[in-house]
């Protein structure tokens, strides 16, 4: 089963919950799933928003990325995500981040996530669960990429 990462991000309504939620309809939609630790990040893209609640899972899976991303949708609008501003807020966001090595476009789906090397709030939660992990657009690893980029990314921290 290939192995794929999810991110999480809520910043409105029970933020909280909105992750518990999700976490436990996760872990029924995956295999083996672990998450990091939750973080809070400023808003990227549209700024005049709450900041974040964001974190990140890997599981197994035997579903296909399509059919991931629409039962992604299912759960964002049962958790009230409605129709907005590009980036703006939201009671709920799923991301697929990477699904095993695939390599995909379309105009539904872009595998790996084309922002995911972008985000400190998807990379520092990743670093704890796949350090290892390596880019397969760019061959670059995900430790190298954070180094690199860590001082011009937005700030993020972890939730104690």
């Amino acid at each position: 089963m290939p192995i794929i990462a999810v991110a999480l991000g809520t910043n409105i309504g029970d933020r909280e919950e909105h992750l518990r939620k999700a976490r436990a309809e996760l872990t029924a939609l995956l295999n083996n799933v672990v998450f990091s630790r939750v973080y809070e990040s400023e808003p990227v893209g549209y700024l005049d928003q709450p900041w974040f609640l964001n974190q990140v899972c890997v599981g197994e899976t035997q579903e296909l990325p399509l059919t991931l991303l629409y039962k992604f949708k299912m759960l964002e609008k049962a958790a009230g995500r409605t129709e907005g501003p590009r980036f703006g807020p939201r009671p709920l966001d799923l991301d697929i981040l990477f699904y095993g090595s695939w390599v995909m476009a379309s105009d539904l789906l872009t595998i790996p996530h084309p922002r995911l090397l972008e985000r400190s709030f998807v990379i520092r939660p990743l670093l704890e669960l796949v350090p290892d992990w390596v880019d397969p657009r760019s061959g670059l690893g995900l430790k190298e990429i954070w180094e690199t980029k860590k001082d011009r990314l937005s700030r993020c921290y972890p939730v104690i």
